[in-house]
């Protein structure tokens, strides 16, 4: 079971869990005393849901207290395969937070071999953009020409001299920057500058929205195609 880390209705003192469920999904909720986020409190709470056997926690968006909730055992849930699977998503959006339509747009993506995550992403995004690039040095090649017979479209090599409007990274991302850069790899990647929801109802407030999906998600309770993605940069 997951954890669910909240502030509390006001008892200074009591760390209340309680069980709950949020579309389907089962947490073990975990009420902070006080009305605040405090690391006392929140170490309490942490160390409570730790002894109750919980691992993996949600906490509130923007949650600043994770140091503590680590030093207790604890840890987020990971969003890491979810983002990746929403690559394809996630770089329609980019493009259109850009104003790049997406029939102009040169897209790279980058990686240390052909994932299932990449591979996917590549068939789906070959039609739909004016060029894919393909930086994969294992497994590359054969990628690029299974797209050229399957769309007859020029998938070409990636490389430091070829500028793109957009590179989704599915392995830590190289020094070079070119065009905007989404980093997918890793359990958490860090992609503040997007907002993920449901297609249809709404999530709850109390929890931060992609840690929840990736739990729902993961447990069978969503599909891909239930899960829209918006992007929000800063001018």
């Amino acid at each position: 079971m997951t954890g669910h880390i909240v502030p509390g209705a006001g008892n200074r003192f009591l760390v209340r869990l309680s069980r709950e469920r949020i579309l389907g999904l089962p947490l073990l909720r975990g009420e902070v005393p006080g009305r605040e986020l405090t690391p006392r409190g929140v170490r309490r709470t942490a160390r409570a849901l730790r002894k109750a056997g919980i691992v993996r926690v949600l906490a509130p968006e923007g949650f600043p207290l994770w140091e503590v909730v680590l030093a207790q055992g604890l840890r987020p849930v990971e969003t890491g395969e979810l983002c990746r699977t929403l690559a394809v998503p996630i770089a329609l959006a980019a493009l259109a937070g850009d104003g790049v339509p997406r029939r102009q747009a040169s897209v790279a993506l980058q990686g240390d071999r052909v994932t299932r995550a990449l591979r996917v992403a590549a068939i789906e995004l070959c039609p739909q953009v004016r060029q894919l690039l393909v930086e994969v040095p294992a497994g590359g090649e054969e990628l690029q020409r299974e797209l050229n017979r399957e769309f007859g479209l020029p998938v070409v090599e990636g490389g430091p001299e070829r500028w793109t409007h957009l590179t989704l990274c599915f392995s830590p991302p190289g020094e070079e920057r070119r065009g905007r850069i989404v980093d997918l790899s890793g359990e958490t990647p860090g992609l503040a500058e997007y907002r993920f929801n449901l297609r249809e109802g709404a999530l709850p407030g109390d929890a931060a929205a992609l840690p929840l999906l990736a739990a729902l998600w993961a447990s069978g309770r969503l599909e891909r195609g239930d899960i829209t993605v918006q992007a929000h940069f800063h001018t």
